[in-house]
């Protein structure tokens, strides 16, 4: 079954290569359409390898060695024809639109986790970074209405001290005036 594996992912391998050198030869409107179907082949092969990893883990012990040693071979099979997809997409300007990214392809399981555990880590950062914002622009907006409630508040302390201040002429002039009143009426003689 490992064998059988590995003479697939070979042979999907060969056909996306002869696809990667069709391209090259290929008319410009044609060249999308030829790196995406290379790429195509090539993660299907990726997806092979994948199933061969699992079928390595499986395998007795004394057999794990000589198929971990195949099985890093074919990767490096495999990460050349990538390589060589996207030397001529960067040659034919073509993008990762045709097609798609090669970086994740033929990775080690262990690559696999530490990418996958990467990932993860930064979607949690992003999220927690969009937390973050949201918490700073509601406090901001409580900043807002907190510094316009203070306005108003001095605002309505200061017409209380015109008021007060008023009140107080008032009422020295109202105490002037009762003082006057009080007063002994003159008498002529």
């Amino acid at each position: 079954m490992f064998q059988d594996t590995i003479a697939e992912c070979r042979s999907i391998a060969a056909s996306a290569s002869e696809q990667i050198k069709k391209i090259r030869g290929a008319a410009e409107s044609e060249r999308a359409g030829i790196s995406a179907s290379a790429f195509s082949l090539l993660k299907q092969a990726d997806e092979n390898l994948k199933s061969l990893q699992l079928e390595a883990k499986a395998a007795p012990v004394n057999e794990r060695a000589q198929l971990a040693k195949e099985e890093e071979a074919l990767r490096k099979e495999l990460r050349a024809a990538a390589q060589e997809l996207e030397v001529v997409r960067r040659e034919l300007l073509l993008g990762a639109s045709a097609g798609g990214s090669t970086d994740r392809l033929f990775l080690a399981r262990e690559e696999r986790k530490r990418a996958a555990a990467v990932t993860h880590s930064l979607r949690t950062g992003c999220d927690r970074l969009k937390e973050s914002n949201r918490t700073m622009e509601e406090s901001e907006k409580i900043g807002i209405e907190t510094l316009l409630e203070l306005r108003k508040q001095r605002e309505t302390i200061m017409r209380v001290q015109d008021r007060t201040s008023d009140l107080g002429h008032n009422l020295n002039d109202a105490s002037d005036a009762v003082k006057e009143l009080e007063k002994p009426a003159c008498a002529v003689m």
